[in-house]
């Protein structure tokens, strides 16, 4: 073959070969230079707590509360309080007049007693005299100890005819009162309400099908359902068993820390913590990604990516419960593991 001849084929050759040479070349660097890096965290035994929506309201316990009444007709002279408004033992609430209806039910009492006492002393002159009986002084002598005790229950009720100011009998807060000056209250009716501030629960209402979660002593983290308000802390103190029929919830009553400044009457929006507390294995939120309703983690290999599937279980908003698929201790990646695939070359930040 000639010289020339030879050297023709070889550019042939070379122009044959090179463009695969180059694109294999070019894959094995691409494949190379993919190196994700990403953070891992180990699964670990630690407790698992929920939280379950509640609403109600900020009322006082029914042993809380100090009802005020006056046993007789009376007039509102002038109200000193008004409701949500803390007092201290003593502090004047309401100023009352009696009526004069009354005063004449006192003033009739007073004269029953006067004329008893004068007949007695008549009946003892006779019977001195021989002229009235032992059933005639008996008589007169019931009949003046009745009126003497009339008059005292009737003085009691009244205290006199002139105004009576009530006062507050312990610190609490004013829950409610009715009274208006000027008006008329009808005797024994309660007017209004003093509750003592270590009374106040929250009455709050959970869905049946959740009520089961819920045990004394969990914890509730609480808000007045109005902007910018505070979060305050309470304790479940009891769990109904029974649906209002009204709002077709379970009662749940929570006690409130003492620092909780809450007025009665108040509709307030609370979490629930639930949960039994036990420890169980779990990672953070964002190592569990899913796939056609199943659960599955990145695991880091000898440098490589690889999935594990696994079973899920409860969500408390910063760690899955993990039931099966993976041991304590096993690291999964927690970030960057959105762009990763099955054998993927990875570094650990």
């Amino acid at each position: 073959m000639s010289r020339r001849a030879a050297c023709w084929l070889a550019c042939v050759f070379v122009l044959a070969v090179s463009p695969t040479a180059q694109a294999d070349e070019d894959d094995a660097a691409a494949q190379v230079a993919v190196v994700a890096t990403v953070r891992v965290a180990p699964a670990t035994l630690a407790p698992m707590r929920q939280t379950l929506a509640a609403y109600g309201t900020a009322d006082f316990s029914a042993d809380a509360l100090h009802t005020l009444s006056v046993p007789y007709q009376s007039r509102v002279v002038r109200v000193e309080v008004v409701s949500g408004q803390a007092v201290r033992k003593g502090d004047a609430l309401v100023s009352l007049q009696p009526t004069s209806a009354a005063a004449l039910e006192l003033e009739r009492a007073d004269n029953d007693a006067q004329f008893a006492r004068k007949e007695l002393a008549r009946v003892r002159a006779l019977y001195a005299q021989h002229l009235a009986t032992n059933a005639d002084l008996a008589a007169a002598e019931q009949a003046a100890n009745n009126a003497d005790a009339a008059r005292a229950s009737a003085q009691a009720r009244f205290g006199g005819t002139g105004k009576r100011t009530l006062r507050a009998v312990r610190d609490g807060i004013v829950a409610d009162i009715a009274a208006h000056a000027g008006e008329v209250i009808a005797a024994d009716t309660a007017f209004a309400h003093v509750g003592d501030a270590s009374g106040l629960r929250l009455n709050l209402g959970v869905e049946p099908d959740a009520i089961a979660q819920v045990r004394t002593g969990e914890s509730v983290a609480f808000r007045l359902l109005q902007h910018g308000a505070p979060e305050w802390h309470a304790v479940v103190e009891r769990v109904g068993s029974q649906i209002d029929a009204r709002t077709r919830l379970v009662p749940v009553v929570a006690r409130p820390d003492a620092s909780a400044q809450v007025p009665p009457g108040a509709a307030v929006s609370a979490q629930i913590e639930t949960g039994s507390g036990k420890p169980v294995l779990g990672v953070p939120r964002s190592a569990v990604l899913w796939q056609g309703g199943k659960a599955y983690v990145f695991l880091v290999q000898a440098g490589k990516a690889v999935r594990r599937w696994v079973e899920a279980g409860a969500d408390d908003g910063e760690r899955i419960e993990i039931r099966s698929g993976l041991a304590a201790g096993e690291s999964a990646v927690t970030l960057g593991n959105y762009e990763l695939q099955d054998g993927m070359a990875v570094r650990v930040q």
